[in-house]
């Protein structure tokens, strides 16, 4: 996995290309709201509140390079984008990590190759102020999944329903445990499929890399 990169041709590249930066961040953002939608504050944290004790320190979240390692494949020959790292911190009960990869196209110098470039982000957060899973579900955005209640927590989608089968986009699932939340998204994803760069990231890989990011939170 290449190290994150920083440079004025890329972040030019980028800026052209609003959907690379931090897509997750705003995955949930407008969804929802005829039905009850949980406030843009609480977007990515949406478990049961729990003690102080058990919310993780900045320390014991996995950084960028673990999460790709989670992913496999998928992330081969995309560059992690500079800005990406943890943010918050134990003080402000609240803190995470927030990653972004933009594919191979994106570090193009032909402005034409790099309009066709897509981007992934996985956004890692813990926090106390918390909606429970019964709020959750109250709105309808709960989805049963047996392989995420199996560690004892809950997937969360806009809806509650989410097409496994479906390639993983700007809303992605969320997978949440105790007082840690793990979301994905991608944009550009139609445009992966048709240039052929890449794997597709299913709903249900996106799920199974959350899982994947959640176990490497609580290593025991």
């Amino acid at each position: 996995m290449d190290a994150p990169v920083h440079h004025p041709r890329l972040s030019q590249r980028a800026s052209r290309l609003p959907f690379l930066v931090a897509p997750f961040a705003l995955a949930l953002v407008g969804c929802g709201a005829d039905s009850g939608a949980i406030p843009a504050a609480s977007l990515g944290n949406v478990s049961g509140p729990a003690p102080e004790s058990a919310l993780p320190a900045p320390a014991d979240l996995p950084d960028c390079s673990r999460i790709a390692a989670a992913a496999g494949a998928f992330l081969e020959g995309w560059t992690l984008d500079g800005e990406s790292g943890p943010w918050g911190s134990a003080v402000e009960r609240k803190h995470g990590v927030s990653c972004t990869w933009l594919s191979p196209r994106a570090q193009s110098e032909n402005p034409f190759e790099a309009i066709q470039a897509a981007s992934f982000g996985v956004m890692v957060t813990a926090d106390l102020d918390t909606q429970s899973e019964s709020e959750v579900r109250s709105i309808g955005w709960a989805v049963d999944d047996p392989a995420v209640q199996a560690l004892g927590g809950h997937l969360v989608f806009p809806s509650g329903r989410i097409d496994f089968s479906g390639q993983l986009s700007a809303v992605g699932p969320q997978v949440v445990i105790g007082n840690v939340s793990v979301g994905l998204a991608q944009m550009g994803a139609m445009l992966v499929n048709e240039i052929e760069e890449g794997q597709p990231m299913t709903n249900r890989r996106a799920v199974d890399v959350a899982l994947a990011v959640q176990e490497l939170v609580r290593p025991d």
